[in-house]
């Protein structure tokens, strides 16, 4: 646009005087600025684009490690963004319904108990966790539950699990009555066959119905 407008201005069709001549000089202005506009919005999407995650690396890590074991009934979705739902790090649908991952890359000595983190600091004194996956994970919990709901599938069963991608010695973590299960993840699957894999709970077709909520544009 931009450039058909300068072109109009450097090979006037139009003198001034002609009863076009008006008509004539408004479009080419209007193509310049027009074009310098989108010119400028395409710059800002551009730069959007290269900003914005499309994928979490993590999540990805939890999934590949996950198909060892996993057959092809369950989905692994991940950088799970929509509107009414908000931003959830990993989504996995199958049989025993749906379960919510909080992913954490962080290293250092945590203790949970129910809801609360704590982090051991350099004099190895305990002091409240910068971060609660926990809580956080319990929103994205819920908001999948209202989703659903909003989608008259009340009845879909969503769990929740705190995922720390790094193992023992950088990472450490010790437990007492959680709220949220958690596990390091080369101990994810033995936690999760003690509560959301301990049994099916939904038939294939509602988990493909979940699924295609989910992922629907």
């Amino acid at each position: 646009m931009a450039v058909i407008g300068l072109a109009l201005i450097a090979i006037p069709l139009a003198v001034e005087g002609n009863r076009v001549f008006g008509f004539y000089n408004f479009v080419r202005t209007l193509l310049l600025i027009g074009g310098v506009i989108v010119a400028f919005a395409g710059v800002g999407l551009a730069v959007r684009a290269y900003l914005t995650r499309t994928d979490n690396d993590l999540a990805n890590v939890v999934g590949q490690h996950l198909s060892r074991y996993l057959g092809n009934e369950f989905w692994f979705i991940r950088n799970v963004s929509r509107r009414g739902l908000g931003y959830i790090d990993a989504v996995m649908i199958g049989p025993p319904g749906a379960l919510v991952f909080r992913i954490v890359d962080l290293e250092g000595v945590y203790a949970n108990e129910r809801g609360n983190w704590l982090k051991q600091n350099r004099g190895g004194e305990w002091v409240p966790a910068k971060l609660n996956p926990t809580e956080e994970d319990i929103v994205d919990i819920k908001a999948l539950r209202e989703y659903l709901r909003s989608h008259n599938l009340p009845e879909v069963p969503v769990y929740g699990v705190v995922v720390f991608i790094k193992n023992p010695p950088l990472t450490q973590i010790m437990l007492k009555e959680p709220t949220v299960p958690a596990a390091h993840l080369n101990e994810l699957r033995q936690v999760l066959q003690d509560n959301y894999l301990a049994r099916d709970r939904i038939d294939p077709a509602l988990a493909r119905r979940i699924v295609n909520l989910i992922y629907e544009t």
